[in-house]
């Protein structure tokens, strides 16, 4: 019962405002959830008809607020109900608050019976509200329905006694309520009530509404047993709220209604001995939880990952790559280095670590969904915020890569790609893997795999790595932004794996990096040369095709990496054929010119395979070949960058 515990800290902490709350991002009073309403209606507070409209929907990101998001009191039935009548305590539908529902739609079952039946129950406790007694005194009448088509929101079938459930008539003439993806008759009401002298007459904003509501509601609760969270003789919850991802979602984290199909028999007679949480608690933890997704939560699919500080502490996202954690929006100036990585995630994490330190609680959750109905907790672990900023830090640190990608927005408001130095996101590391058309299944796997490596520290899966490996493999198969972004993840990957395991992988100020982002030229290892030998190839080819003025096309050494990682010898012994009439181009050309020291650096990187007999054969070759290949590309770039600053000073340069 940690997780629930946790939650129902967490809104306490942050209850604050909670009365205030005006959408489903913001944490809700408990007794409460949100609709999506489609009609408002305006009464005095005599109960008499003014006016009524069609609610503007959000339809797409760029609309603006959605209006129609409704704060509802409720009860722990209503906002579990299925497919039985259970009437909201003041909002609902149609079928529920209109009286005279059923003289235009004999089709359906009222709900008004019961709807009037627990309004007045409200309205004749001591926790009566004015607006709400003027709200009874309308419904009352059962003229709502009449009223709305007097106000031209719904309107009458060819029949005369029906509802007109679609439009046919001219598209320029359509009302407002046929744009709505609801039928009319199912819409869902909202009320205003103008009372002179009362600046609030938006009912399901008003602070005493809600209060009220709370205080009658939970009053008439009265089974009462002991709540395994508060350890306290309360009135428990036998219905535990859905929408914890999103309005629509009907999965739960606590389920017991199964009493034929043995959730909880064998160890337990009643659901009650196996949890026994109340209202109370229940409230707070979905309600707090709810307000978490909404705000920070990462979301894959329907699977959803959140970390927070118990007193809504701002904490760094586990879930981003390093540039997104790390540059400021309004910058251009990107991460290219290790030195301006380091000190830009220093900074960024000692901004956090004035709130998180040693008696800050940190928890980080993961949620998704087995069927329909059900929720389950795929991750879960409580840290203090001292140690979720170490964990952060060593991840980032650990798996960091250069160049790694990111697709972003310039200042000008154009998509732009990004090159930057350091860690990749979960997401991008899946798509690595499988591909970026991967399915929604596989990608939560993959994921939620990855999160112990994350946040606990455990070893990256070795398959996730070989699958990337064999991936990065061909360059073929993807578009030249694809490959680049892959192999730039794939190396961060091979990279921190093959470092964890010279290290203890807790330690990170005595962690050495035994494979390094920069070329290491006295590295032997068999796999890591030949990985450069191919760079040599690709660069070669590259720079022939430059120099004679030709269009840029994929290399030999591209076109045959597939083959070169399973037999790189007979492979290499065909590529340097083809390599043949490029390198006799250059070698009339002066001996420091780059097409020369290309080949020399190429004859010394074979002469270091020959070292040994073993090297230079056909065996297949290990994941890190691509560190090898990927670092040899570096060096070049970084030896181009350098010569073009140098010449752009006016300094003796070598010729070109």
């Amino acid at each position: 019962m940690s997780w629930v515990s946790m939650l129902a800290k967490t809104y306490e902490h942050c209850k604050d405002d909670a009365l205030n709350a005006k959408n489903e991002k913001d944490l809700l009073p408990v007794c409460h959830t949100t609709q999506n309403a489609q009609i408002e209606i305006t009464i005095d507070g005599y109960g008499n008809f003014r006016s009524a409209r069609v609610l503007r929907q959000k339809k797409g990101p760029g609309d603006e607020e959605n209006e129609a998001v409704t704060v509802i009191p409720c009860t722990e039935g209503s906002a579990n109900r299925t497919s039985g009548l259970e009437p909201h305590p003041l909002f609902d539908k149609l079928q529920y608050i209109a009286g005279d529902f059923i003289h235009y739609n004999a089709s359906k079952k009222s709900g008004y019976d019961l709807y009037i039946e627990k309004l007045e129950m409200w309205c004749n406790s001591p926790y009566s509200n004015e607006m709400v007694k003027s709200i009874f005194t309308y419904v009352k009448k059962k003229t709502m329905i009449s009223d709305l088509i007097k106000g031209k929101i719904l309107f009458m079938g060819e029949s005369g006694d029906t509802i007109l459930e679609e439009w046919d008539g001219d598209e320029n003439e359509k009302p407002a309520i046929f744009t709505l993806s609801t039928k009319p008759m199912d819409s869902f009401v909202r009320l205003c009530v103008e009372i002179p002298g009362r600046k609030e007459f938006r009912t399901w904003l008003d602070v005493g509404v809600r209060q009220d509501f709370i205080n009658y509601y939970l009053n008439s609760l009265s089974d009462a047993d002991i709540c395994y969270v508060s350890g306290e003789t309360l009135p428990i919850s036998r219905l535990s709220s859905a929408k914890i991802r999103h309005t629509g979602d009907k999965a739960r984290l606590i389920s017991s209604n199964d009493k034929s199909g043995f959730t909880f028999r064998g160890r337990f007679i009643t659901a009650e001995q196996a949890m026994c949480i109340s209202y109370d608690a229940s409230q707070k933890y979905v309600n707090a939880l709810k307000w978490l997704v909404s705000k920070q939560g990462y979301r894959n699919g329907d699977q959803v990952i959140v970390a927070w500080g118990t007193r809504d502490e701002s904490i760094p996202s586990a879930f981003e790559d390093s540039f997104d954690l790390t540059q400021p929006p309004e910058e251009d100036q990107v991460v290219d280095t290790r030195g301006e990585f380091a000190s830009r995630l220093n900074k960024t994490l000692a901004g956090y670590s004035a709130s998180l330190d040693d008696s800050s609680e940190v928890v980080v959750m993961g949620v998704d969904s087995a069927t329909v109905g059900r929720l389950s907790i795929i991750y879960y672990r409580e840290l203090t915020g001292s140690e979720f900023l170490k964990r952060v830090e060593r991840w980032h640190k650990t798996a960091s890569w250069y160049p790694l990608f990111h697709n972003g927005v310039d200042k000008a408001g154009k998509m732009k790609w990004f090159r930057f130095y350091g860690a990749p996101a979960p997401g991008d590391i899946a798509e690595a893997a499988y591909g970026v058309e991967l399915n929604d299944k596989l990608r939560k796997a993959t994921i939620e795999r990855l999160l112990p490596c994350i946040i606990d520290g455990k070893p990256l899966p070795w398959d996730i790595i070989q699958a990337a490996s064999r991936r990065a493999s061909r360059p073929v198969s993807m578009e030249r932004w694809e490959y680049n972004k892959t192999i730039g993840v794939v190396c961060a990957l091979i990279r921190k794996y093959l470092n964890d395991k010279e290290n203890d992988r807790g330690n990170l100020n005595e962690y050495k990096e035994v494979w390094t982002v920069d070329l290491n030229d006295m590295e032997n290892n068999r796999s890591y040369l030949f990985g450069c030998l191919l760079a040599y190839a690709r660069k070669i080819e590259e720079y022939s095709l430059y120099k004679s003025g030709q269009e840029p096309r994929q290399t030999n050494a591209e076109r045959m990496m597939t083959r070169f990682r399973q037999h790189p010898a007979k492979t290499w012994a065909e590529l340097y054929q083809r390599l043949l009439p490029y390198l006799a181009k250059f070698r009339n050309t002066g001996v420091g010119s780059f097409g020369n020291r290309y080949e020399a650096g190429m004859n010394a990187v074979v002469a270091q395979l020959n070292e040994t007999s073993e090297s230079f054969s056909n065996d297949s070759l290990r994941p890190e070949y691509l560190l090898g290949y990927q670092s040899q590309l570096n060096q070049f770039e970084q030896e181009y960058q350098e010569f073009k600053a140098k010449k752009a000073a006016k300094d003796d340069g070598v010729e070109q």
